[in-house]
């Protein structure tokens, strides 16, 4: 075995990880329990990782700016013309609109101003003197599922590496499917996923599902764990049809399923700001607008709130788009290049002073429906309010570890970890 101490390293951080999932316990920093020669051999691992992608990023990488403000860096930018003009995420520069500064890849500095912005989409035009080189947003395809994708930055470095975990969709509730079930996780891994709950007139039970019926499949989709589930109905809108097959007591049957919206269903139990944020920010900063984008692509890419704004690249160099938002540990947005450039031929919206006191308005509003939760009249319970202590703890368990979730999710925490041991390193050279 060529490197023994690192998949001993990585084997027993993940043991640990998995095994404080399980117990509901906070997760550790992975670092913290390394050895110095662990950490040695992380920070060599990531540097081989970061290393092997950089040809990737090489040509990217002189499209992409920092974005200034009293010498900090408020996010990245991707230059879309010669003449100086950037793309950038609007919320992250918005408070600071009057003072920018880009600092261009050969490390020079030109005042910024914001002309336009595309608040759907949270995206904002920036506009200096520099002659810049633009973004070649044609060549690539739409990655697959699993593809490896890789963050540039100015420096022409790779500033984050990771896979698609889920293909481009809407984030805003009108555009979520809704089938109006909840999930019996306490019978799962038994073949198919019991239905614990299915909502009165959802799109469900207008199918004819009942309660303790057990999906098996999904349009031909065979369904052995609730994330399967989840993931079939995520890339689906509403008024999409369905085939579903179930099994009711000892004999299957199948019926269509005309999908809801989630936005018109009052019976939707959520779970309340204050834990969603919590859930959100484990192991990560999550950016502070980071839902209700029209269209994204989702990446396991461990990114900071300031690294958005940049281009996002194939193994082959070709860019699949910007990156928008840093969702969760787990979860990093990036908006598909077929979709910025449907959004670069639209006109944005005039800059005004309006704009930005609007995003500061809705930060505060933000913060305080984080420490002071409301939910809709009627649904003040959620899902898990109604479970007994083992109801919940195999909730978890299902979760947590259904097909290799565990698992993948300690890697995440490695990775994780090796970008920051990279960052460290790559400021220290």
């Amino acid at each position: 075995m060529k490197h023994p101490s690192r998949l001993i390293a990585i084997g027993l951080l993940a043991f640990s990880l998995q095994a404080s999932a399980q117990r509901g316990l906070q997760m550790p920093d992975p670092i913290a329990r390394l050895t110095p020669a662990q950490k040695q051999a992380l920070s060599d691992q990531a540097d081989g990782f970061f290393t092997a992608a950089k040809p990737a990023v090489a040509t990217a990488a002189k499209s992409t700016v920092s974005v200034l403000y009293r010498g900090r860096r408020l996010s990245f930018g991707t230059a879309i013309s010669e003449d100086g003009k950037i793309l950038t995420k609007w919320s992250e520069v918005a408070p600071a609109s009057q003072g920018l500064v880009v600092r261009t890849p050969n490390g020079t500095n030109h005042a910024a101003i914001v002309t336009g912005v595309y608040k759907e989409h949270d995206l904002a035009i920036l506009k200096c003197d520099a002659q810049l080189t633009p973004i070649d947003w044609f060549g690539a395809a739409p990655p697959e599922l699993g593809e490896f994708i890789a963050l540039a930055n100015p420096a022409g470095e790779v500033e984050g590496l990771g896979v698609v975990s889920v293909k481009s969709r809407s984030l805003r509730e009108r555009d979520k499917a809704y089938l109006g079930v909840m999930m019996d996780f306490t019978a799962v891994g038994k073949g198919g996923i019991p239905l614990k709950q299915v909502m009165a007139d959802s799109a469900a039970s207008k199918a004819g599902l009942k309660n303790g019926d057990v999906v098996l499949a999904i349009d031909d989709n065979k369904i052995q764990g609730a994330m399967e589930m989840r993931n079939i109905l995520q890339r689906l809108v509403p008024g999409s049809e369905i085939q579903v097959r179930y099994r009711r007591g000892e004999e299957e049957h199948d019926t269509k399923v005309l999908l809801g919206s989630r936005a018109d269903s009052e019976d939707i139990r959520r779970v309340p700001q204050a834990r969603m944020s919590k859930m959100q920010r484990m192991g990560a900063v999550p950016s502070k607008v980071r839902e209700n984008f029209p269209n994204v692509l989702q990446s396991d890419m461990a990114i900071e709130p300031d690294d958005t704004g940049a281009p996002v690249v194939d193994l082959e160099g070709k860019v699949v788009g910007v990156t928008i938002a840093r969702g969760s540990r787990i979860k990093t947005y990036i908006i598909p290049t077929t979709t910025i450039l449907e959004i670069l031929a639209t006109k944005p919206i005039p800059y005004t002073p309006d704009l930005a006191a609007q995003i500061d308005a809705d930060s505060r509003n933000r913060a305080q429906a984080q420490v002071n939760p409301r939910t809709r009249e009627g649904n003040r319970n959620t899902s898990e309010e109604d479970e007994s202590p083992v109801d919940k703890v195999r909730r978890h368990i299902d979760e947590i570890g259904r097909n290799q979730k565990a698992t993948q999710d300690s890697l995440r925490e490695i990775e994780d970890a090796l970008r920051r041991l990279d960052r460290e390193n790559r400021r220290n050279r």
